[in-house]
């Protein structure tokens, strides 16, 4: 565990071009194609975080205990596949990972003839019968359920034909994962609320990856506070997959123009945009961009009503409280109105002269979200700094391309 303090230097640096390491969330789910195929090949940037590092030595272990620490996606993924491979194997993690929202996933599995047992710290995958069939989900809390079945669906004798609730968060999710099904030869069904995938499995395999959306909305928010006028980020799709590449339109909220050339996304500023006094935005299908808006707004003095954020409440961390936290040590309120609702109410004479250190709650994006505001000329200690390594393990050693001055 490690603490940095972050301090910003600016220089007379005008462009910059950086390399994201892949998506997250492609990753982990090719990863899980690939490996019912029977696939080892060279994945093309794959991402270098560690929730994907941990699926990868999961994948490839032959013990009968994984480890899986505090990815939530990989103990998802993870119980679908081992439940269908009938392999016995006990998943484990830290404390808090088993108190994220894992039942229903379980309790879905075990009505297609799994056998799957939750324990206070650990899951077991015992041997069973999993099969097709129909498959009904009146709500859920994360969409990474539905995501983790149809991976595993094209494989499932008879199909699997899957009803999803009418209110249903995180659906774009839902959607990335039905692409990629597609682009790996799977023709499904889709008729509203029902998915029905045949029985077939795979035909094609994965083997590069766009680089990762939400990573790269903290690089959107430093371009903006920073003296560059320019900012050149590899490597990325014109029409992406990744529900978060919507961050684009709201930066445009703030004079951020995106363009594309082979590959790369292009950003520049109009420096003369006039900055909104108020915002409304709905994080439905895309909740992880709420945290960098929210801090951005905070370092633009923007006050924000931010709608689809239930989910949030379930991540590493309670993340609306643990922002609410936070956000009081610059002096500003984080309304919750209602479970799917916030309001931000931004404090625009914030002091910072004095060192203001950041908690991370073992939270990634809480680490992620706030260093931003280094630009701005406030001095943060950020705590637990390595949590960072869940998803963008590099983003200090970019931050310190920008000027930013990083002290252990």
């Amino acid at each position: 565990m490690s603490n940095l303090t972050l301090s910003y230097l600016p220089s007379d640096l005008d462009t910059l071009n950086i390399s994201v390491s892949g998506s997250k969330s492609i990753s982990q789910r090719v990863l899980i194609i690939n490996y019912l195929m029977g696939i080892n090949t060279k994945i093309l940037n794959l991402s270098n975080s560690f929730d994907t590092e941990i699926l990868t030595n999961c994948l490839s272990s032959s013990k009968l205990n994984l480890n899986v620490y505090n990815s939530g996606t990989s103990l998802r993924f993870l119980i679908s596949l081992l439940a269908f491979k009938n392999k016995e194997v006990t998943l484990i993690g830290d404390d808090y990972l088993f108190q994220r929202p894992i039942q229903l996933l379980i309790d879905s599995l075990n009505n297609l003839g799994g056998n799957i047992t939750r324990n206070r710290d650990s899951i077991s995958v015992l041997k069973g019968n999993l099969t097709g069939g129909d498959l009904y989900f009146k709500s859920m809390k994360t969409s990474q359920f539905v995501s983790s079945i149809l991976l595993i669906a094209p494989y499932l004798r008879g199909g699997l034909n899957l009803h999803l609730p009418e209110n249903n968060y995180s659906e774009s999710y839902i959607d990335m994962t039905l692409s990629i099904m597609k682009e790996c030869g799977i023709n499904f069904l889709r008729k509203k609320k029902t998915i029905f995938v045949p029985y077939g499995g795979y035909t094609k395999y994965y083997n590069s990856i766009e680089s990762d959306w939400t990573s790269v909305s903290y690089l959107f928010s430093s371009f903006l506070f920073s003296k560059l006028k320019l900012l050149t980020i590899s490597t990325f799709d014109s029409v992406s997959v990744q529900p978060d590449s919507d961050l684009i339109n709201f930066f445009i909220l703030l004079g951020v123009r995106t363009s594309f050339d082979d590959n790369k996304i292009i950003l520049k500023k109009d420096v003369e945009f006039p900055t909104p006094k108020k915002i409304k935005w709905n994080f439905k299908n895309n909740p992880d961009l709420c945290l960098t808006i929210l801090t951005t707004c905070l370092g633009l003095g923007i006050d924000l009503e931010a709608t689809g954020i239930e989910t949030l409440k379930y991540k590493e961390s309670d993340r609306i409280q643990s922002m609410k936290n936070e956000l009081l040590k610059f002096n500003s309120k984080l309304v919750i109105r209602s479970p799917d609702e916030l309001f931000l109410k931004v404090n625009r004479s914030v002091q910072k002269e004095k060192l203001i250190t950041i908690d991370t709650y073992n939270d990634h994006r809480i680490a992620l979200s706030f260093s931003i505001l280094v630009f701005l000329g406030f001095k943060l200690k950020i705590n637990n700094s390595d949590v960072i390594n869940k998803s963008y393990p590099d983003f200090f050693t970019d931050l310190i391309k920008f000027g930013v001055l990083i002290q252990k």
